[in-house]
């Protein structure tokens, strides 16, 4: 049950990237517009429900300070250095929502500028990035099955923006979907840290409230705030219910009663369900190549997953 769960959950975060490019189509919703009411709409729903799982939580299982050694992000390898491990708590916070805010900047234009698919695989890439940035600081090298997955991946990612190159808007919209990946990876480091010392109904809370602020100029700035159709609120509905807080809370729910193994295959569901619903909705029909490129993507990001 919890696999089909996080399946669910999975499923429904593949609608973002649909939901952003159909507000910019149907409603003039600019792309950073619609990543601030998707954060802005969600953070009234995500304190309340923070507010009450707070007070009804015994004395006894309040958050207890961090731990001296937080949890491995290797299966049976050297824990590598808790680089945020020493910021206060509130800088936690406001550096997983600033790395969340920026990632959502660069996935939104990646939804605008290029295919729905493209955008949504490239953004996926993050935990190829924490991986290489480990093995960075650590010198230890990966598992040789996540050499295997970064060679998948980045050949499948090849194959995907092939066709766009002589496309600068479309070759922009990648570059955007794997910078959002860099943004994504350092916001996943944060809130694991973060998570150490808060439940996780605040700390999403928190999370998003802060994002929203962070993204708050960057809307303005755009210049199309509001949606000039009454659909385009439909769209931000659906982003902010249905995405952030139905496919975050659902996925969070089920990822802990898993094990990552299983969890790596679940979460595959966002990508690959976006670019099904990419080519049902947008009518964005990927050609044989990008196919296999988006095949070789996910399995890449698989093996990525397991050798981390």
């Amino acid at each position: 049950m919890d696999f089909l769960i996080l399946l669910l959950g999975g499923a429904v975060l593949g609608l973002a990237g649909v939901f952003v490019r159909l507000a910019d189509t149907t409603a003039n919703l600019g792309p950073f517009a619609s990543a601030f009411w998707r954060m802005a709409v969600a953070a009234p729903f995500l304190l309340a429900w923070a507010a009450a799982t707070w007070t009804r939580r015994p004395q006894a299982e309040k958050p207890a300070p961090p731990a001296a050694n937080p949890p491995q992000w290797y299966s049976q390898r050297p824990a590598p250095p808790a680089l945020l491990a020493h910021w206060p708590t509130w800088g936690l916070a406001l550096f997983a929502a600033a790395m969340f805010a920026l990632d959502l900047v660069f996935f939104h234009l990646a939804v605008t500028w290029t295919a729905v698919g493209n955008a949504t695989l490239e953004s996926n890439f993050a935990p190829v990035l924490i991986t290489l940035a480990f093995w960075v600081l650590t010198r230890n090298a990966p598992r040789p099955v996540f050499l295997a997955g970064l060679a998948a991946a980045l050949g499948g990612a090849a194959l995907m923006i092939g066709p766009n190159f002589g496309h600068s808007r479309a070759l922009l919209g990648d570059a955007s979907g794997l910078v959002s990946a860099v943004f994504y990876a350092a916001y996943q480091v944060g809130i694991q840290q973060a998570r150490q010392r808060l439940p996780t109904a605040p700390l999403m809370a928190v999370v998003t409230l802060l994002a929203a602020v962070v993204l708050w100029p960057f809307a303005l700035a755009e210049g199309r705030l509001w949606p000039n159709a009454a659909i385009g609120w439909l769209w931000v509905l659906g982003l902010a219910l249905l995405v952030q807080i139905g496919g975050q809370v659902v996925i969070a729910y089920a990822v802990r009663r898993l094990n990552p193994a299983l969890s790596s295959v679940g979460l595959l569901v966002q990508p690959a369900m976006a670019v099904v619903y990419a080519w049902i909705l947008l009518g964005e029909a990927l050609t044989a190549p990008q196919l296999l490129g988006a095949g070789l993507v996910l399995a890449g990001i698989y093996l990525a997953r397991k050798g981390m």
